[in-house]
């Protein structure tokens, strides 16, 4: 049985665009992925509402994914794969930060991942990055609360695909997959995550198991 740590943000914890409460386990990629791969691997949610690659938010603590890190690979330990799909909280305003920083806040997580594979001496594991969906530019609430973030979004894609390059990390871009709801343009949808549970399994067979 291969351990598999999802690494994520609102998306992967499962927020409702209609309600801003959550799916259920089963209508989430992470229970999509246990249920196209059950007896071959046991996937560990890590998502949270808000969490970066590498930054601090003034308003809640432990958002900051390099600092949160450490721990959680230590908690789930040993484990076989480790999922990180996060970046699209990096474009908030809040934090001035473009495309290239949030892929250097992913790299950062990269090497946090192969250190403690050295530190603690267990099995190598594989890491695939999730390119984050883009939001809809259209939309209402990313006009007023996320502007001007669709070159953000182009350069962050184009330097996160290299950095898993770089890393010899697994990748997968998840705009060629699914698309951010309508209902509000930042979350994806019940189809939305069933799709990306779906491919991400058939990856997963392809390096994995």
């Amino acid at each position: 049985m291969k351990t598999v740590v999802c690494f994520g943000d609102s998306n992967t914890w499962g927020y409702t665009p209609q309600t801003g409460e959550r799916y259920p386990y089963e209508d989430r990629w992470t229970g999509i992925l246990q249920e196209q791969l059950v007896g071959h691997i046991r996937v560990i949610e890590e998502g949270l509402n808000g969490r970066t690659t590498s930054f601090d938010e003034p308003f809640r603590s432990d958002r900051n994914g390099c600092k949160a890190l450490p721990s959680i690979l230590e908690t789930h330990n040993p484990l076989d794969l480790l999922i990180i799909a996060l970046g699209a909280n990096d474009l908030q305003p809040l934090y001035n930060a473009s495309g290239y920083d949030s892929a250097r806040g992913l790299g950062q997580l990269i090497e946090l991942a192969k250190l403690n594979k050295i530190s603690f001496g267990l099995q190598t594991q594989e890491v695939l990055i999730i390119g984050p969906t883009k939001f809809d530019q259209s939309s209402e609430i990313v006009q007023r609360l996320l502007p001007n973030t669709e070159e953000k979004f182009f350069s962050l894609l184009q330097e996160y695909e290299e950095i898993a390059k770089i890393h010899s990390c697994h990748y997968i871009n998840s705009n060629e997959v699914i698309a951010v709801s309508n209902i509000d343009g930042v979350h994806i949808d019940r189809e939305s995550h069933k799709k990306l549970g779906l491919v991400i399994a058939e990856k997963i067979r392809n390096f994995l198991l």
